[in-house]
């Protein structure tokens, strides 16, 4: 029993010893493990925060450099040379036109604002658009696209009655002797008071101008064979035309509109007209209705 009782007794210390020395080293694993992580945690936020002081060390560098240039290289650049390109219809030259868009003497490159160069140039009647563009190191490139007469008209100006040339916006952009020397359609029967360069046609005409100008897109033959339309007011919204065309001695009454349709119809009963020996007797045409209408002349 003596024995049996020690051999138990070793039996429990044993084990006893066995399971403490499993306990402690799953601490010290754990512990391990513990320190692992927090070491890889600081490892990665000193990771982050290094590249955020990369950062901003870029920034600062990079706004250095930003106010460096501008206060020390910006305001020495130059506009060295302007590049003006001006359409067929346009007739200013270029000194004219730096004048117009105000630029008389040396501009810095980056002060020089090509919207506002632009909105001078745009207050002029004779320029219908414009284009401003800068080109660095030094260059700027003006665009600049001429008013297109598409007739001539008579206006009051300071008491005088002149020549003017009027576009397919209505707009009156030339006015004087040179207008006279101008082989375009006259308008007439148009009322539009004193009016001078950069007045406008009245709303209802400017319509009938833009089926004007698509006329002589598509047809320039019909376009050139126009003498005079005289416009003949019904209300002050609407009016009809009486057209004047060349090597042909009758008007023709033709509305408010016009295209190469209406225009090839007219030039086709004109010829039969004239074929027959009949334009001597008749005092108009008119196109207004579906039915070309014969008004006799009065003896």
């Amino acid at each position: 029993m003596s024995q049996a009782h020690q051999f138990n007794n070793r039996e429990s210390q044993t084990g006893t010893s066995f399971y403490n020395y499993s306990d402690v080293d799953t601490e010290r694993s754990v512990k391990s493990a513990r320190q692992v992580v927090v070491k890889e945690r600081y490892s990665k936020d000193e990771r982050i925060t290094r590249i955020f002081k990369i950062i901003i060390v870029l920034l600062v560098f990079v706004i250095f450099v930003q106010i460096s240039y501008h206060l020390y290289f910006a305001r020495n650049i130059m506009i060295e040379k302007i590049v003006i390109e001006a359409g067929a219809g346009f007739t200013a030259t270029d000194e004219q036109v730096l004048q117009m868009a105000g630029l008389g003497g040396v501009e810095s490159y980056f002060s020089l604002k090509p919207e506002q160069v632009k909105t001078r140039l745009e207050r002029y009647p004779q320029i219908a658009s414009v284009s401003v563009e800068k080109k660095f190191p030094g260059t700027l490139i003006i665009g600049i696209e001429g008013r297109t007469p598409i007739a001539v008209c008579l206006i009051d100006n300071n008491g005088e009655t002149i020549p003017a040339a009027v576009d397919a916006e209505g707009i009156i952009f030339q006015i004087g002797k040179t207008v006279s020397e101008l082989n375009l359609p006259v308008l007439s029967g148009i009322k539009i008071g004193e009016a001078g360069i950069g007045s406008k046609m009245p709303r209802p005409v400017t319509g009938f101008l833009h089926d004007l100008e698509k006329l002589r897109k598509e047809s320039p033959v019909f376009y050139n064979s126009i003498s005079e339309l005289k416009f003949v007011r019904k209300t002050n919204e609407d009016f009809e035309v009486l057209m004047y065309p060349q090597n042909y001695s009758i008007p023709v009454r033709i509305g408010n509109r016009i295209d190469k349709n209406l225009f090839t119809y007219v030039i086709l009963v004109l010829d039969v007209v004239k074929a027959q020996g009949m334009s001597a007797y008749l005092e108009e045409l008119d196109f207004r209705t579906d039915e070309v209408v014969y008004k006799i002349r009065e003896e």
